[in-house]
């Protein structure tokens, strides 16, 4: 089954094709450029397989959380390639990607970098097959979200961040353990395993995580 892969949540987004559980060739978008270039490099990655559009037989999009504006972009690309090719469309939120693909047990939280020196998290169990988010989505400076951790004590809390994330300037709890999820796999890895359960989600109602308000600043 191929299908695209789209996560523009980060600061540099990514754009990919997949197939058989695998990303076959992918594309990163420089930080500020998605509105301009999402589509454009699509187009690249299918040209440069020999592929057409309707080659396509699903689409993922990372929901967030992450960039407002990036994540406006990614979901109404998604829909709109979904209603024009007619093909199921898979909404992932990040943090139930990076839980799903973990090879971690317990309590464990994704944790990711938001702005105003402030992280996005949740706190999940899983067991085996059995996944439950313990907590609503936390836009938190990272201090409080390991004082929640230690609510779970005297259970291990295991952190999961991108692959390329630092958190070596942050004070570790000896109750936390750290496991680096690659972003683009886990979404590809969770949006397949949707799809073959022949799920889909509804274009019309297909929405954006935003767990906090947007960063303002000056025009990049």
């Amino acid at each position: 089954m191929l299908v695209v892969g789209i996560d523009v949540s980060a600061e540099k987004g990514i754009v990919f094709l997949g197939e058989g559980g695998k990303i076959l060739v992918k594309k990163v978008i420089d930080p500020y450029a998605s509105s301009e270039k999402l589509l454009p490099l699509l187009d690249a990655l299918l040209k440069e397989r020999e592929l057409e559009p309707e080659s396509l037989k699903g689409i993922i999009v990372s929901l967030g959380p992450g960039s407002f504006t990036g994540l406006r972009i990614g979901v109404c690309l998604a829909k709109g390639l979904a209603f024009v090719l007619k093909i199921p469309v898979i909404g992932v939120s990040t943090f139930d990607s990076w839980v799903f693909s973990s090879s971690a047990q317990g309590i464990l939280c994704p944790l990711k970098r938001a702005h105003s020196s402030r992280f996005y998290g949740a706190f999940y169990r899983k067991d085996k097959e059995v996944r439950k988010r313990l907590s609503e989505y936390l836009f938190l400076p990272f201090e409080r979200i390991l004082k929640k951790s230690r609510e779970f004590s005297p259970q291990r809390v295991s952190f999961l961040i991108s692959y390329e994330s630092s958190l070596d300037e942050l004070d570790y709890s000896l109750y936390t353990s750290l496991e680096r999820i690659i972003p683009e796999e886990a979404l590809l890895e969770f949006g397949i395993h949707r799809l073959n359960k022949g799920e889909s989600d509804d274009i019309s109602s297909l929405a954006p995580l935003y767990v906090a308000p947007p960063k303002i600043g000056p025009a990049k």
